[in-house]
């Protein structure tokens, strides 16, 4: 199948770089929905907080909301202290190097729109 030589070769290239630069990749796909294609990469930080010894991810949960009101700096205590997890400015250096590779390698026939996205947007039960 095509789609899985696309998604391949996109992989590979990515193996390249995304450790040096401290990400991971989670998976990648191209997918046909409403007839139009899209090459989608998700990524993630090479460590995170919540992974576990022994390779497991678990997935921590969102700080609650403080009772009290939050000061003026807008933000509450708990949320000062929740990690980071990947910004729209990750996404946005992996895509613009990938973009690149992918306009010079030229290999996908089809029209599709590239989307490089963090964990948060992958589908409920989706393999990592």
């Amino acid at each position: 199948m095509m789609e899985r030589s696309y998604t391949e070769r996109t992989e590979a290239y990515l193996n390249t770089f995304l450790e040096k630069e401290g990400y991971r990749l989670l998976k990648t796909e191209f997918v046909e929905e409403d007839h139009n294609w899209y090459l989608r990469v998700y990524i993630d930080f090479a460590e995170t907080p919540e992974t576990e010894e022994g390779g497991q991810t678990e997935v921590m949960e969102a700080p609650e909301a403080a009772e009290e009101e939050a000061p003026e700096g807008g933000e509450t205590p708990d949320e000062a202290e929740a990690p980071a997890g990947i910004g729209i400015n990750d996404c946005v250096k992996v895509s613009r190097r990938l973009s690149k590779w992918l306009d010079k390698e030229d290999f996908i026939k089809e029209n599709y729109t590239l989307e490089v996205c963090s964990r948060g947007f992958l589908a409920d039960g989706a393999e990592t």
